[in-house]
């Protein structure tokens, strides 16, 4: 299951990558307010995207805090490495907004962690204090 969640946050990174690398100048735009809307969206592309990768993996009951944390690693470690060579790996981004990247980033990977607990269905047992 976790090698499985894992497999696929790569691919989910991969993906957010490529976009950022080949259209990342219009979606990350030096201005206030683009740069506003780009940040909000993190959380609800992450919570959108989570749904819908913990339904492909079918998971069972209760195991979905679990896949969400599969899905979420990759993104949190290869855009840690992505943010720090930021001007080579996104070269047609404006430098200055590699903040910006690294904030849209730790909300995206929030919102897919926190998904995938809010997904996550305990038995009476769990739920004690």
């Amino acid at each position: 299951m976790i090698l499985r969640a894992m497999g696929l946050g790569f691919l989910l990174w991969l993906a957010v990558a490529a976009v950022f690398r080949f259209a990342g100048q219009y979606f990350f735009l030096p201005d206030q307010t683009p740069r506003l809307i780009a940040f909000l969206s993190a959380p609800v592309i992450g919570v959108v995207m989570s749904f819908l990768l913990l339904k492909l993996l079918k998971e069972a009951h209760g195991d979905e805090g679990e896949a969400s944390i599969g899905l979420a690693l990759p993104v949190l470690f290869l855009n840690g490495f992505a943010t720090h060579e930021f001007p080579r790996a996104f070269p047609n981004i404006d430098p200055t907004l590699d903040a910006t990247f690294a904030a849209w980033t730790l909300l995206f990977v929030g919102s897919i962690l926190f998904m995938g607990l809010s997904m996550t269905k305990l038995a009476p047992q769990d739920e004690r204090v």
